[in-house]
């Protein structure tokens, strides 16, 4: 069951159109084959709290992480990345 993870700071929840992003994550992932559509989770964690090293707050990260079960075969999932990826 695979998980599309989008952990962004919340100074641009006016400017992400996550939404698009994982209508075509999700689409990508069941396309794919590899896995059933049902299981299929996307999400984002907003982050209201977040300190850059600098410490301006003017700046934003996107941090995205796709979480897949054991199991699922290597070159399938290559294939899979690389789709993503380009």
């Amino acid at each position: 069951m695979p998980h599309f993870i989008a952990e962004c700071t919340e100074n641009i929840r006016e400017q992400a159109d996550l939404p698009s992003l994982f209508s075509k994550v999700n689409e990508a992932l069941a396309a794919s084959g590899i896995f059933p559509i049902g299981g299929i989770r996307s999400r984002a964690h907003w982050l209201d709290t977040w300190q850059m090293a600098d410490g301006k707050h003017d700046y934003a990260f996107v941090h995205m992480t796709l979480k897949i079960g054991a199991g699922a075969a290597w070159r399938a999932v290559r294939k899979l990345a690389k789709c993503c990826l380009g």
